[in-house]
């Protein structure tokens, strides 16, 4: 059977302008990029992860702030950190280290173990959890999605931070 060459464009155009329509309709319907996973992963990922300092994170959607009202250094955090303080890295890097608020601000270089005092969960589907101890222990500031506050019950008194799907 024989196509004509002007029949076999039009059938490629009509397949071209089809693919293009179905790009169109995902972009325009707002598919998000998807965000990353908190419960997975842990203080190794963090450690020389270029996304604890960044602007803006798909990945690193949780932030600390050293000042109320979402003010001063900040820190994003990307997955369940049992003690802020002591930050196991692996690898190469031996020892353990405390998570540092980010240079940018009032606070800059301070350690973010017993020394924040507001924040802000950009995650969509998770709740975090800040703990006044290590391991996820003692009085809690419970976080919900894309929603930020004062923190009160761990207020400069925060060691651990867990999150769950919510």
């Amino acid at each position: 059977m024989s196509v004509s060459v002007a029949a076999y464009r039009g059938r490629v155009r009509t397949a071209a302008f089809a693919g293009f329509l179905a790009v169109a309709a995902l972009s325009a319907s707002g598919v998000a990029h998807a965000e990353g996973d908190p419960t997975r992963g842990g203080a190794s990922e963090t450690y020389t992860n270029p996304e604890q300092c960044a602007d803006q994170s798909e990945e690193f959607r949780f932030r600390f702030y050293y000042n109320s009202n979402y003010g001063g250094a900040w820190v994003n955090i990307g997955h369940s950190l049992p003690d802020l303080a002591r930050l196991e890295p692996g690898g190469s890097y031996p020892g353990t280290y405390p998570m540092g608020f980010c240079d940018k601000g009032n606070g800059a270089g301070q350690n973010v173990a017993n020394n924040a005092a507001s924040a802000y969960n950009w995650y969509r589907g998770y709740c975090a959890t800040v703990h006044y101890n290590s391991w996820y222990r003692g009085a809690t500031d419970q976080i919900f999605p894309n929603n930020g506050t004062n923190l009160s019950a761990t207020y400069n008194n925060n060691k651990s931070i867990s999150f769950a799907a919510c």
